[in-house]
């Protein structure tokens, strides 16, 4: 659903890129962004926010105000503040965020399916078109694949967690 959904705003916007294309130097570029990279990418970041925002609120609000305070309150700016307090509290949560993005893209297909370039293979769309072929013994390497992703990454989290508790 959200990859239709992003297709048809991204195709109108293509179309009109072309046309203006087109008018400015009577050459048809044809359609730049809808089927390419940057819309994957785009329905990535569109599906996968919550997630993310969620572990970066968490973290947030596990960051007591008294200490973003004070370091205003000693002269450092808005930015140094960031630097300085919020993020090396941080960055287990965005650490612990980025891993699950990543190990969610790996193995997301519905919209990879629908919004891939032409000749585009992740894996987890190799291993449908293997698996839908009935070709088991050919989709095997890439399903270890994408469960080894995913094994590597809880085992990173958990090394993480172990770090941070201790």
């Amino acid at each position: 659903m959200l990859a239709v959904g992003i297709l048809i705003p991204l195709a109108a916007l293509d179309h009109r890129i072309a046309d203006g294309w087109l008018a400015l130097t009577g050459t048809d570029p044809g359609l730049l962004l809808t089927g390419s990279a940057a819309a994957v990418v785009l329905a990535y970041l569109v599906r996968f926010f919550a997630v993310a925002e969620g572990a970066v609120d968490g973290a947030f609000g596990r960051i007591p105000p008294s200490l973003p305070m004070a370091a205003r309150s000693l002269g450092r700016s808005a930015g140094r503040t960031l630097g300085e307090v919020y993020l090396p509290l941080m960055r287990g949560s965005v650490a612990s965020a980025l891993l699950l993005v990543f190990v969610d893209s790996v193995k997301e297909l519905p919209a990879t399916m629908l919004l891939r370039p032409f000749n585009f293979e992740t894996l987890a769309t190799r291993v449908h078109e293997k698996a839908s072929l009935e070709n088991l013994g050919d989709a095997a390497p890439a399903a270890l694949l994408v469960m080894a992703v995913g094994l590597a990454a809880v085992a990173l989290l958990a090394r993480a967690n172990l770090r941070d508790s201790t």
